[in-house]
């Protein structure tokens, strides 16, 4: 029973990092679509050089916006499907590493498109 109890907490202690996570993220993802409007109109005036990284850059952001959508997912199948704890608990360790990923990856994108789009206007 004791384990059973560390497991619970250990799992909810998860929870709560992994809401934190997406709290913070998910904004970020929803500006996805407007910054990556501004980087393609921004690339049309560009060299085809540019337009080349615009591209790249546009593909990172989608990626980004992807992944997060992802994640939701599989968080929403941990959280609610998977009722073996010690699975739970795996999974949600998964889940931390890959929101903290998620994270960089989207502050990067979006960064480096605004950039792009600023040096392009």
């Amino acid at each position: 029973m004791a384990c059973d109890n560390k497991i619970d907490g250990e799992i909810e202690k998860l929870n709560t990092v992994l809401m934190k996570g997406h709290d913070e993220v998910m904004p970020k993802t929803m500006a996805i679509a407007d910054v990556k409007k501004d980087l393609m109109a921004a690339s049309e005036k560009v060299s085809e050089a540019d337009k080349a990284v615009a591209l790249k850059l546009s593909t990172d952001l989608q990626k980004a916006e992807d992944d997060m959508y992802e994640w939701m997912k599989n968080y929403g199948v941990a959280m609610n499907d998977v009722k073996d704890k010690n699975e739970k608990l795996k999974l949600y360790t998964e889940l931390e590493v890959e929101v903290k990923k998620l994270t960089t990856d989207t502050e990067t994108a979006i960064a480096a498109a605004k950039k792009f789009t600023e040096e392009h206007k």
